[in-house]
C-alpha cells in the first residue's frame, strides 16, 4: 500500500495539470499541417486528460480534433509513444 504525504504549499508555485499539455503548439501545429503528435513524457498522460485537451483543442480551432494513442517513429527505426492529434475537416 502506497505512503500518502502531505506537503506545505506556502511560498511554493502549484503547476495545475492542464498546464502540462502545450495548447499554443499543437494549435498551431494543427492549424498548418492538420496532424499534431504530443509525446508522452516520463510521467503518463490519462486518457481523460487527453481527450478533454482534444475537446479544448476542437473548441479554439472552430472544428472537430480527434486524439488517439500513436507511436511516431523516426527514419532510424527508433519510436517515441504517446497521442496523435488530428484535426477533421
Amino acid at each position: 500500500m502506497s505512503t500518502l504525504r502531505v506537503h506545505r504549499v506556502k511560498g511554493k508555485e502549484v503547476i495545475k495539470v492542464y498546464r502540462l499539455i502545450p495548447y499554443g503548439e499543437l494549435l498551431e501545429v494543427l492549424r498548418e499541417d492538420g496532424m499534431a503528435f504530443l509525446e508522452d513524457g516520463a510521467r503518463e498522460l490519462k486518457r481523460g486528460t487527453v481527450w478533454r485537451a482534444a475537446r479544448r483543442l476542437s473548441e479554439m480551432l472552430g472544428k472537430r480534433v480527434r486524439v488517439e494513442r500513436a507511436a511516431l517513429r523516426f527514419e532510424d527505426g527508433s519510436y517515441i509513444e504517446g497521442w496523435n492529434f488530428v484535426r477533421e475537416e
